[in-house]
């Protein structure tokens, strides 16, 4: 009788030990979606170290001569409109717009003013005669430009994590709560049901190792495999982000792996402490 005994609260143990598991496990993917897919410093960061304004500048640089020249005016004309400081401040401003889940535009006022400005310099220049045929084409040719301009500048990427970022608040806000509460409930139960403490700290300490363990193992395997630098078929910058982006994001899933192995070292020395206590 006392042997069944035993052996079911063993079992009962491992159930709550196992859910515990899930339990830690879900606090740390809630953590770790926070402070990395949907952290704004993470994102901006890997956007500044993976040199993406410096190559949209050049890619509205040659988009935009393009547009010039196939109306037949000189590329001289795009002296200081498209300069990598405008592209910085506006894109970096439309990113930030977007995470916000704002009514992000990128603004076009200042390039269309210089753009103008020039235009209007270049016909003085040469005498040119103004018509009515010719403003209409100079419109056109603006607002060709502005419209090159805002679609490369839109990182259609960005906007939408602005959008499922939102979302996630509303998941995080009502399940980081209730795991919260099942850690420390099935924690208490798993202390409860032992005579001595230090075989309930133990079976915790089994479910925050193996949830660890598991984020960790998760994290170095697509890091050794290089997941995150597969190629997906976009623009090299584009690209150079994403890798980048993806190993910050699995980074921050090891430390937060290191940090539950840590925790779980400190309940390993708590577990000799006490069972050393009950032995006196």
């Amino acid at each position: 009788m006392k042997v069944n005994h035993s052996l079911k609260k063993k079992l009962l143990s491992c159930i709550f030990s196992f859910m515990l598991s899930l339990s830690f496990t879900t606090l740390f993917v809630l953590i770790g979606l926070q402070l990395s897919v949907f952290n704004d410093r993470l994102i901006l960061d890997k956007i500044n170290e993976s040199g993406y304004y410096y190559e949209v500048q050049k890619e509205l640089d040659n988009s935009a001569s393009s547009i010039i020249m196939n109306a037949g005016m000189p590329t001289e004309l795009l002296y200081g409109v498209i300069t990598l400081e405008r592209v910085y401040l506006d894109g970096r401003t439309y990113m930030e717009e977007a995470l916000a889940d704002k009514t992000a535009v990128p603004d076009t006022e200042k390039l269309t003013k210089v753009l103008k400005q020039n235009i209007e310099e270049y016909l003085n220049r040469n005498s040119i005669h103004r018509t009515e045929e010719l403003d209409a084409g100079i419109d056109a040719l603006i607002s060709s430009v502005k419209q090159e301009y805002k679609r490369v500048i839109e990182f259609r990427f960005i906007r939408y994590l602005g959008e499922y970022k939102v979302y996630y608040r509303n998941i995080m806000i009502k399940a980081f709560p209730i795991a919260l509460c099942l850690v420390i409930f099935l924690s208490g139960i798993l202390i409860r049901m032992h005579r001595y403490r230090h075989r309930g700290v133990r079976y915790i300490t089994y479910a925050l190792t193996a949830s660890s363990l598991s984020i960790g193992g998760l994290a170095c395997y697509l890091l050794i495999t290089k997941a995150a630098d597969r190629r997906i078929g976009t623009p090299d910058y584009y690209h150079r982000f994403l890798s980048s982006y993806l190993r910050g994001n699995l980074q921050v899933f090891l430390y937060l792996s290191g940090f539950g192995i840590l925790l779980s070292i400190f309940l390993i020395i708590l577990t000799g402490y006490l069972k050393k206590q009950y032995a006196d």
